[in-house]
C-alpha cells in the first residue's frame, strides 16, 4: 500500500509494483512469444533479408531483415546452445559493442535464456582515438562473450582491453568476414553448427522447472553505463531482474504496435522500449546503424510504424527533413521523446510535423527507468509539459537543489528531483562514486538526479533544467 503524504508537498509513493517472485528475464520475452509466435518481432531496415539465414533456419520474409517471434526465439535458442559449447555459464557477461541490429537483439535474448548479464556498449568507444583511461571497467565483470561489428573494432578491443584479449571465451565479429581464428576472433554463424541443431528444433527452449525458477530477484540482468562528461570514466549501473520487471509491469500496449527506435543501442531508452515491446508481443523496428532522418521517415512509411521513440535532437532533424511532407505517415499514432529536458514547443512541432495523435516526453536513465509515466491509457490525461507521474513500485520527491534531502518542497516549487523504489539500482558498479545515492530515516533508498523539476497539484512532474554533472551535496538531514 502506498504511503500517504501531505498533498501540499512534492512527494509521491506509487505503491506496490512488481511483486518479489521467481520470474526470470526469459519469462518477460516468453510472454511476447505467447501473444503470437508468427507475429513480427524485429525489423532491421539496414540489414538484408538473407542476413543470418543460417541461424534463423526459416526463410526470412520481406525486403529487409524481418523476423517473427518464432524465428527470433529459435535463433536465440540455437545460439545459446552453441555458446554453452564454448563454456559460457549462468552468471557470465556478454558485452556488445554494436549498433541497433539483429545481432544486438540476439545477444539480449540469449542473455535472457542463459541468465547472462547483457552489457550494451557504445560501439564508437572502440574508435582509434579512444584512450584506455576512458575505457569501460570490464575487468569487474565475468566477460565471456564479446560482440563487435568489424575487424577494426576487434583490433581496437584487443588494444583497449588486453586482459580480456585471451580470457573471453568467445570473441565474435558480427558484420565482417574474418579468417579462421583471426587473433582468437570468429564469425557469428558457423553454418554447419546450426544445420546440425535444426533437426532438434522446437518452437521454444525447454521451459525451466520449478527448481530452476527459484532465482534471486537481485540477479544482475543488464548493466548500462553512464558518463558525466568526456573527462570522466563511465560508471556502470547494474539493473537487476526486479528493477527491470518493475519498470515493465505497468506498460500498456497492444501486440499490433510497431515501435521504431532511433535512440542509441547502449541507452536506457532503447532497452526499455524493446523490453516493453517484446514483453507484449509487439514489433521493434531499427531503421539504421546510425541515425538518419530520411531512413527513419522511410521506415515509418514502409513498415507502417505506430510509435516513434527518439531523442530531442533527432526530432529536430525529422522536423527539418525536406522529404517529410511527401511521406505517408498516417500509421504513426504516438511520439515519445527523451534526452534531457524536452521543451513543450518542440513536442508540439513534432506532433504537428509527424501528424501523430499524441506526443510526450519521458525520463529514462541508466540508473533506472519506468519511474515516471502515465497511469491512464487515456490520451486526454497527457500534457506536453510533463513527463508523467510516479508509477507503481516507485517514489518521487522534489527537494532543495543543494543539501537538505529530508526537506520536501511544496507543490509548484522548483527543486531537485529525487527518485526511489524498486526500479532504481542500489549503487554504481565497483568503486565509482556513489554520492547520488542515500537512504532516509525510514529506510527508503533514493537517487538524486541532475534535474530540476516541479510537481503540480495533480502529481505531474515537469522537468525544468538539466544541471551540469557533479556529485550532489548530501547533508546529514535525511529524515
Amino acid at each position: 500500500m502506498a504511503a500517504r503524504y501531505d498533498r501540499r508537498l512534492s512527494i509521491l509513493d506509487g505503491g506496490w509494483g512488481a511483486q518479489i517472485g521467481p520470474d526470470l528475464m526469459f519469462q518477460q520475452l516468453e510472454e511476447g512469444y505467447d501473444e503470437g509466435p508468427d507475429n513480427v518481432a524485429l525489423i532491421c531496415t539496414h540489414q538484408s533479408w538473407g542476413h543470418l539465414k543460417a541461424i534463423v533456419g526459416e526463410e526470412p520474409v520481406g525486403g529487409c531483415l524481418t523476423w517473427t517471434y518464432r524465428q527470433l526465439m529459435k535463433a536465440a535458442r540455437d545460439l545459446a546452445i552453441v555458446w554453452e559449447g564454448y563454456g559460457v555459464e549462468r552468471g557470465d557477461t556478454i558485452v556488445a559493442f554494436l549498433p541497433s541490429c539483429a545481432e544486438w537483439a540476439l545477444g539480449l535474448w540469449v542473455a535472457a535464456i542463459l541468465e547472462l548479464t547483457f552489457v550494451p556498449l557504445d560501439p564508437m568507444s572502440l574508435a582509434v582515438n579512444s584512450g584506455r583511461e576512458q575505457a569501460y571497467p570490464l575487468d569487474m565483470l565475468r566477460t565471456s562473450i564479446v560482440l563487435v561489428s568489424n575487424i577494426r573494432d576487434a583490433y581496437n578491443f584487443d588494444e583497449l582491453y588486453p586482459d580480456l584479449k585471451t580470457s573471453a571465451r568467445c570473441k565474435i565479429v558480427c558484420h565482417e568476414q574474418v579468417d579462421f581464428f583471426f587473433r582468437g576472433w570468429i564469425n557469428l554463424q558457423p553454418e554447419e553448427t546450426y544445420r546440425l541443431r535444426a533437426s532438434n528444433a522446437g518452437d521454444k527452449p525447454h521451459r525451466l522447472g520449478s527448481e530452476d525458477r527459484a532465482v534471486a530477484d537481485d540477479r544482475v540482468a543488464v548493466i548500462l553505463f553512464t558518463q558525466e562528461s568526456s573527462q570522466h570514466r563511465p560508471k556502470g549501473c547494474p539493473l537487476t531482474v526486479h528493477n527491470i520487471r518493475t519498470a515493465l509491469v505497468n506498460q500498456y500496449i497492444l501486440p499490433q504496435q510497431r515501435y521504431l527506435v532511433t535512440c542509441p543501442s547502449s541507452s536506457s531508452a532503447t532497452l526499455e522500449t524493446v523490453m516493453v515491446a517484446w514483453k507484449r508481443g509487439a514489433a521493434v523496428v531499427f531503421p539504421g546503424a546510425v541515425f538518419s532522418a530520411q531512413m527513419t521517415l522511410s521506415a515509418i512509411e514502409l513498415h507502417r510504424c505506430t510509435r516513434l521513440v527518439c531523442a530531442s535532437l533527432q526530432l529536430e532533424e525529422l522536423i527539418k527533413d525536406p522529404s517529410r511532407s511527401q511521406r505517408e505517415l498516417d500509421s504513426l499514432e504516438s511520439l515519445s521523446v527523451g534526452g534531457g529536458v524536452v521543451r513543450a514547443g518542440l513536442l508540439a512541432l513534432g506532433q504537428h510535423a509527424l501528424r501523430t495523435q499524441w506526443a510526450s516526453s519521458f525520463l529514462t536513465m541508466a540508473e533506472g527507468f519506468g519511474v515516471l509515466g502515465w497511469r491512464s491509457v487515456s490520451l486526454t490525461d497527457r500534457t506536453l509539459e510533463s513527463v508523467g507521474t510516479v508509477m507503481p513500485g516507485s517514489m518521487v520527491k522534489i527537494c532543495p537543489a543543494v543539501g537538505r534531502n529530508g526537506h520536501v518542497l511544496s507543490r509548484g516549487e522548483e527543486g531537485r528531483l529525487h527518485i526511489g523504489g524498486d526500479a532504481i539500482i542500489q549503487e554504481y558498479l565497483g568503486e565509482a562514486p556513489n554520492g547520488h545515492f542515500y537512504q532516509d530515516s525510514d529506510g527508503v533508498k533514493w537517487f538524486v538526479t541532475n534535474y530540476l523539476a516541479t510537481m503540480d497539484k495533480n502529481g505531474l512532474i515537469c522537468l525544468t533544467t538539466q544541471l551540469k554533472s557533479s556529485e550532489p551535496v548530501i547533508s546529514d538531514d535525511r529524515s
